[in-house]
């Protein structure tokens, strides 16, 4: 079941652009780690390039028309039986036979009718790869003598070089008895090798670089990357491929990482997320591989094995050499020098990776390319509905079908095939038919969890309250979508639409960062595709093929699906029946309850009775038509925008595009209102306003988004915000109609109820977030001077009906400022007519000057240090968190900004290896240089299960220690930081979005310093070591007598004394001696749950009294149980406390007790002003 907080629109049919967004984790999620950066992936996600599936954001709400639509027959395909022929031409599918009304065989197929995914192919001689057309970049593609796979991408004007190594062995190949081993794995490689065995020297060159690193373990492969400036990159690549030929697994650093990984764990012990995913694979098939502990912990990977006598380190490193070799290795990398030259460089550092897979089977889960080719699923797992409790207040429904791994089948793509119909947002579509009943609000599909050799196609929903009454309704709904899906063969039209809009995205594809685009090369080459299009096929659709289509249609059988629901409490009715939540998932603790489908419900699912308001989708008319680009000379391309218009009633910017030469263009208006945020219910108004328009448009905007031309608005401080970008061709169409929507807008009562418990759901599930999340919210609140609490929002929400947010919407749009961007494949008249365009539709009245405010920050008074203390709002929640804020100046003081963020730049790496490395405070630990209106300050953010109060002396201790680490950095050490923040500052924007974001940020900001970047290079060039010293003293050092600090404190509320699985061990020896045996797993089951000290001395006691121990053994037994620790918030072994930095805090700090009055003391920032006059300029271009 994936978690259905955070649930994303339909799959879109397109195959989208190569800088595709990091999605937020479905319940494929990867376990993602990093020397610094946390994230969370899908293993189906990819950070660069294309995936199957594509889902939108979040689907808020939409009233629909009664009438149903016509079906478009061109679409359907022509009536009449199907046959088709499967001669030898290819054996990729076989179609069973067919019963005449359901168009499903007799009995539902549990083996897949593919053709198994075959090995990777080799090359028979030279590979040109197939590459967009706007991809200029040379490519080599190569493999080395050890079979190791090879990708080289020239990139002279490279900016940032990058490297990335997909390795095909992932959690599903753990051993049994080492949960967590490739995990674990991906966290101890980084910690030095024997070329480089300090266990932070990679993390430090890449710092003092401009570079970063990051790291996911997924089901079937881990991906390690990094990018560093480009000069650097042969250093970085000498270190890099030593983590795969000579890696130390430091016998220091074992258990501390081990510990890394039990804090990773916790945190994610109340995320819904991760506890669907674990409950999701406990119920696959016993033993299958599916159903493996992927993350690990503290208990799985360090105690259980050593008190079953065997050492982690060892094993980790047995299970590395095993494998981890060259021909499961996938190396992509990116420079400025040519690609002989890079091509060099690979063969001198990698050729030295092992080969481990002589003699093994092509594929397999032994094989030299990883595959699990039985599903983890088989029929008595199926057919079945599995309630589950989640943690936050939420509801929602997900089918899913087991389907075989279909990564061979690019030509047709059969599941994006069906994800174009079940994910569509428009007339007819099961969303449509669904908010229309007034039971869900979002929906998506497509393939999810695939791993090498087997996927699940899922279709999930949220549930409103009446759609959780109504779950079997929602549930054949989506069965009768699919019997009219399967109703007619497979659309030839249909398929060379999406075929067009494929070919159309890769014509004009963008590029990303070099770092994501390395990530998806190395991916992409997993895949069993010819080499030379190891790139095109994650894009094109080349054939149609209905034989292949049709046979993922008969996978869609009700019979061979399972369906998840999540409720905090199950149906009335279904707990008459069946009883309440009576099982609990081992790892996490999910409560859950099984019941199978009953016969009427088959049946019904089964029939060919489809629902007359259903349709399959018609032609797309937002399909772009005009993609000429007039390109012009260009001698350096523009650095900002010009200002066409100023007037009193509103300002345009414009920048032709003069550096990507693509068909496309981008919008962005804010329409400010003094209005929007005045009250709480002001709030809640504006927020309710947007979003009901948004979900009113769904059905409109939807096709324009497949076709890549989005259509967004929303509301943020002061002003409601509109986006819309893509294609250039029909931007001002969809523009134009959207607008004119928005103007006449009318609420619908039955969508206003449904947005109403979305939204309140949402603000009280702000209480189960993670606490540094909570923390970053309250550090943000207490700066602001205006700022609605959740709590706030809620009170009011009860007292607002839909004619109240309709006369709201009249009244902001009767008076407004519209400031515009304009950026991209238009001409200064087009723009032009845009914007009169904007203003002609939605005609206010002007503010007056003095309404349209600047905002600002709160500032702490000089010398000061207060603290904030709250509690966790969720009792279970074992972490806590702080949010260590220093104020240090106006961010239009260039050399003080600048300052700043070469002070940030030396101490990241410190903080973190010291922080959470050493320190063990938590898996999340981040520092960073942070700037708002009026003010910029320092930061640290710790999440932990230590105290505040501990981590806060920690990180003042910290701070102290800084000073000798600047005192003592050489000035060549110190120049390499100096250049490396150069570096970043002068890169270039990648694609037209990236620029247009750095445009509409200085907008946004109100200063519009459009030319910050090169005012920061040029203060970055005089600053010394003296400044960042003197910075230091003033602002940073806890001994500065006029610094200013604020800290946030949240205080874990869990009750009990953590338990320490260091003590057990002593335990566990002793019950051996004395012939008292427990069962392992029952132990480890016991400890993934972080139960507390008590109940672990229950369990002890427990094992103790039903022993057949004398009565001496068992009170000598009771005794060491007795003396069990708990978790004391101290140093972790082998740190030394130095005397005097106990954990205690500076006296004077100064508890906030009543924060509105703290607020009141304030004193508000400067107002953020333009930094140069804005004058109106005639367009050159």
């Amino acid at each position: 079941m994936s978690p259905l907080l955070r649930l994303s629109r339909g799959a879109k049919s397109t195959l989208p652009r190569l800088q595709t967004p990091i999605s937020l984790p479905t319940t494929s999620t990867s376990i993602s780690t990093s020397k610094r950066f946390i994230t969370v992936r899908p293993s189906s996600t990819r950070l660069y390039g294309p995936q199957s599936v594509q889902v939108r954001s979040v689907s808020f709400y939409n009233s629909l028309n009664n009438q149903s639509k016509s079906i478009d027959q061109n679409f359907l395909g022509s009536a009449g039986p199907r046959k088709y022929t499967l001669g030898n031409r290819r054996n990729y599918a076989t179609v069973a036979s067919v019963d005449p009304h359901t168009n499903l065989p007799s009995s539902p197929i549990m083996s897949s009718p593919y053709t198994p995914c075959p090995p990777i192919p080799k090359a028979d001689g030279p590979v040109n790869l197939i590459l967009p057309p706007t991809e200029d970049r040379p490519h080599k593609y190569f493999t080395l003598d050890n079979g190791l796979e090879v990708i080289v991408v020239s990139d002279d004007k490279a900016d940032k070089a990058a490297a990335s190594m997909d390795v095909g062995v992932g959690h599903l190949s753990d051993p049994d008895d080492l949960p967590g081993c490739a995990h674990f794995c991906e966290h101890l490689l980084f910690m030095g090798t024997k070329s480089f065995p300090s266990e932070n020297a990679y993390q430090q060159y890449l710092t003092a670089h401009n570079g970063h690193s990051n790291a996911w373990t997924a089901m079937t492969s881990t991906n390690y990357f990094f990018d560093v400036a480009p000069d650097a990159l042969e250093g970085a690549l000498d270190m890099f491929s030593g983590f795969f030929i000579e890696p130390l697994f430091n016998e220091d650093c074992t258990e501390r990482e081990i510990k890394a990984v039990d804090s990773e764990h916790k945190k994610n012990l109340q995320n819904d997320i991760w506890r669907f995913f674990q409950l999701e694979k406990s119920l696959s098939k016993t033993g299958h591989p599916y159903g493996k502990f992927g993350t690990g912990n503290y208990a799985s990977l360090w105690s259980k094995p050593k008190d079953a006598g065997r050492d982690p380190r060892r094993q980790l490193i047995e299970w590395w050499e095993k494998e981890y070799c060259a021909r499961r290795m996938k190396l992509a990398v990116v420079g400025k020098e040519p690609v002989e030259t890079l091509e060099k460089w690979v063969k001198d550092r990698f050729e030295k990776v092992p080969i481990r897979t002589e003699g093994k089977p092509p594929t397999g889960s032994q094989g030299v390319r990883l595959t699990f080719e039985d599903s983890p699923y088989g029929e008595e797992q199926l057919a079945e509905f599995t309630f589950a409790k989640p943690v936050r207040d939420m509801r929602g429904l997900e089918i899913t079908f087991p389907f075989p791994d279909l990564d061979h089948l690019y030509k047709s793509r059969p599941s994006h095939f069906l994800a174009h119909f079940l994910g569509h947002e428009g007339r007819g579509s099961i969303l449509s038919y669904l908010k229309k009943q007034g039971w869900v609000n979002s929906l998506r599909a497509g393939n999810h969890h695939d791993a090498a050799g087997f996927s699940l196609f899922k279709i999930t929903v949220d549930l409103t309250p009446e759609g959780l009454a109504h779950h079997k309704d929602v549930a054949l709904t989506i069965y009768k979508y699919i019997t009219l899906l399967r109703s007619k063969p497979p659309s030839e039209e249909a398929f060379n639409e999406i075929k067009a809009i494929a070919d159309i995205s890769f014509n004009f594809a963008e590029r990303g960062r070099t770092s994501s685009y390395c990530a998806s090369l190395s991916g992409f080459m997993q895949s069993p595709v010819p080499r030379e299009k190891v790139i095109s096929s994650k894009w094109l659709v080349e054939e149609y093929r209905p034989d292949e289509l049709e046979a993922a249609l008969q996978l869609l059988d009700p019979r061979r699906s399972t369906i998840g629901i999540t409720c905090k409490e199950i149906p009335e009715d279904v707990v008459a029946k069946h009883g309440d939540f009576d099982r609990k998932e081992a790892i996490y603790g999910t409560e859950y309850k099984r019941v199978e489908f009953d016969q009427e419900f088959l049946r019904e699912a089964m029939s060919g009775q489809v629902l007359g308001d259903l349709h399959l989708p018609g032609p797309n008319l937002f399909i772009p038509e005009k993609l000429d680009v007039e390109k012009f000379d260009v001698t350096e391309p523009a650095k900002r925008p010009v200002l066409l218009k100023d007037t009193p009633g509103s300002r345009l910017w414009y920048k032709r595009d003069d550096r990507f030469w693509q068909p496309r263009a981008n919008l962005d208006i804010l329409l400010h209102s003094p209005i929007l945020q005045t009250t709480p219910r002001n709030a809640v108004l504006s927020r309710l306003f947007c979003d009901l328009f948004t979900d009113s448009i769904t059905e409109d905007v939807y096709d324009a988004d497949l076709a890549e031309l989005s259509f967004s608005l929303w509301n943020e401080h002061s002003w409601i915000g509109v986006s819309a970008g893509g294609f250039s061709d029909k931007l001002a169409v969809l523009t134009e109609t959207m607008l004119k929507k928005f103007k006449e807008f009318k609420v619908d009562e039955g969508r206003f109820k449904e947005i109403v418990e979305a939204t309140r759901l949402e603000w009280k599930n702000f209480a189960l977030a993670d606490p540094y999340g909570i923390a970053l919210f309250w550090d943000a609140y207490v700066s602001r001077e205006t700022a609605w609490t959740q709590a706030e929002r809620l009170q009011e929400l009860e007292f607002v009906t839909s004619a109240d947010v309709e006369a709201f919407g009249r009244e902001v749009l009767s008076r407004l400022f519209i400031e515009t961007l304009v950026h991209g494949n238009t001409s200064p008249e087009g723009a032009k007519e845009i914007q009169e365009m904007v203003e002609r539709v939605l005609q206010p009245r002007p503010l007056s000057t003095s309404e349209i405010k600047a905002p600002r920050s709160l500032i702490p008074p000089p010398s000061s240090e207060h603290i904030w203390s709250l509690d966790v709002p969720n009792k279970a929640e074992v972490n806590g968190a702080v949010v260590y804020h220093l104020h240090v100046g106006d961010p239009t003081d260039v050399k003080l900004r600048n300052t700043l963020s070469l002070f940030s730049q030396i101490s990241s790496e410190p903080a973190f290896d010291i922080l959470r490395t050493k320190l063990q405070l938590g898996y999340i630990v981040f520092s960073h240089a942070s700037s708002s209106a009026g003010s910029m300050g320092y930061s640290i953010i710790v999440q932990s299960e230590k105290s505040t109060t501990h981590v806060e002396s920690k990180i003042e201790q910290f701070l102290t220690g800084l000073k000798e680490t600047i005192d003592e950095m050489k000035e060549d050490e110190f120049e390499k930081h100096k250049q490396s923040l150069i570096a970043k500052k002068s890169e270039k924007p990648k694609n037209l979005s990236e620029e247009s974001k750095r445009f509409w940020g200085r907008v946004k900001d109100r200063y519009y310093e459009f030319n910050k970047r090169e005012n920061d290079i040029e203060a970055l060039k005089t600053i010394t070591k003296s400044d960042i010293i003197e910075l230091y003293n003033q602002y940073i050092t806890p001994s500065s007598d006029g610094r200013s600090k604020l800290s946030i404190h949240l205080k874990s509320q869990y009750e009990g004394i953590k338990f320490d699985p260091t003590s057990l061990t002593p335990i566990i020896t002793e019950f051996v001696k004395n012939g008292i045996t427990v069962d392992q797993s029952i132990v480890a089951e016991l400890l993934a749950k972080n139960p507390t000290l008590d109940q672990v001395k229950q369990f002890a006691v427990s094992a103790i009294d039903t022993s057949s121990s004398s009565d001496e053994q068992k009170a000598e037994l009771k005794s060491l149980v007795n003396n069990l620790q708990g978790k004391a918030d101290d140093e972790p072994s082998g740190v030394e406390v130095v005397e005097g930095q106990e954990d205690k805090l500076r006296s004077s700090n100064v508890f906030i007790k009543d924060i509105n009055e703290f607020k009141a003391s304030l004193v508000p920032s400067k107002a953020a002003v333009p930094v140069e006059p804005i004058h109106v300029n005639a367009a050159k271009l």
